[in-house]
């Protein structure tokens, strides 16, 4: 490299840049010092130093005191910029380092904490080791009203229900799909008959939850009322259910992906209308959210797209 490349790439020391600085305002090696809690000699060091990197003299000495050459009231204009930006850098970093440093409230639903924060929590212990995170679960709609109280910062979960009162984002995008046993005999129709849909039983994980609420009004929309809609209260036992043969199953690809490879089940199309959901951060309208909120909704859509993703 030479000598022209070496100094263009090299900086000016912030101490000297601060010793310049000060030394303009109070016109005095002396009250210079005072003011950055130096030696006299510690700030003439100092500008001697500056003076032999920058190749020319920025002070003029007038027994005491000391005015700007030419020189030095060009490199002014620079400095004031530059400190200008290392107290922005300094602020913002600050006010970075406290969000990152405060505890979390956080809501989620049932399947939300099942199968997605448990990843989220420990990884974000990990990068955030000073931020606590306080889990309240439950539905949706009673976290909407904790959100509201402001009992909570934000809420994960899937979106229905006064939707007008907050801001949606959103995190993921599934589809609910009709499932059948191999050996049930609708697994080998293309097409359904409507009056058979009604008088089939359908399983659902849990009851009065979202999925329920959205397989629901999917069917009220397709004027078709189910008699049965059973819910035997977890996962696991809905999908055996579905695999004996004893009902229609309503799950994501990603809840029986291990059941379908397997061909214990597979899925039917009953109507085609889609049944798409949506996961969402949910917030109070006016608010935005923190650096670290942010940073744990980050977490939420990579968690989110890791269990769609086919292993």
């Amino acid at each position: 490299m030479t000598g022209p490349d070496r100094t263009r790439n090299r900086v000016i020391d912030s101490r000297q840049i601060a010793a310049f600085s000060a030394l303009v305002r109070h016109r005095r090696f002396i009250l210079a010092a005072e003011e950055l809690f130096l030696t006299q000699s510690a700030v003439s060091h100092a500008i001697k130093t500056l003076e032999r990197d920058v190749g020319c003299q920025l002070f003029e000495r007038n027994g005491r005191s000391v005015g700007l050459t030419r020189a030095g009231q060009r490199f002014l204009q620079h400095t004031e910029k530059i400190l200008d930006e290392m107290r922005a850098a300094r602020l913002e970093l600050e006010e970075f380092s406290a969000a990152h440093h405060r505890n979390l409230c956080v809501g989620a639903g049932t399947l939300a904490v099942h199968y997605v924060l448990p990843t989220v929590l420990r990884d974000f212990r990990k990068r955030y080791p000073k931020c606590r995170v306080k889990l309240e679960a439950g539905k949706l709609p009673d976290l909407l009203q904790l959100l509201a109280a402001h009992k909570i910062d934000f809420a994960i979960g899937l979106a229905w229900g006064r939707a007008g009162e907050f801001v949606y984002e959103e995190l993921f995008e599934d589809e609910l799909l009709f499932y059948v046993a191999a050996h049930h005999p609708w697994a080998r129709l293309r097409r359904v008959p409507r009056t058979d849909i009604a008088e089939e039983t359908f399983v659902i994980p849990l009851k009065d939850g979202p999925t329920s609420a959205f397989v629901e009004q999917h069917f009220r929309s397709e004027k078709i009322t189910p008699v049965n809609l059973t819910a035997p209260g977890s996962l696991e036992a809905a999908k055996q259910l579905v695999a004996t043969g004893f009902g229609v199953g309503v799950f994501t690809r990603w809840q029986v992906r291990a059941e379908e490879k397997a061909g214990a089940i597979v899925a039917v199309p009953l109507t085609p209308k889609r049944l798409i959901r949506h996961w969402v951060a949910a917030r109070p309208k006016g608010r935005e959210l923190l650096p670290i909120e942010l940073e744990f909704v980050k977490s939420c859509k990579a968690a989110f797209a890791d269990l769609g993703r086919d292993p």
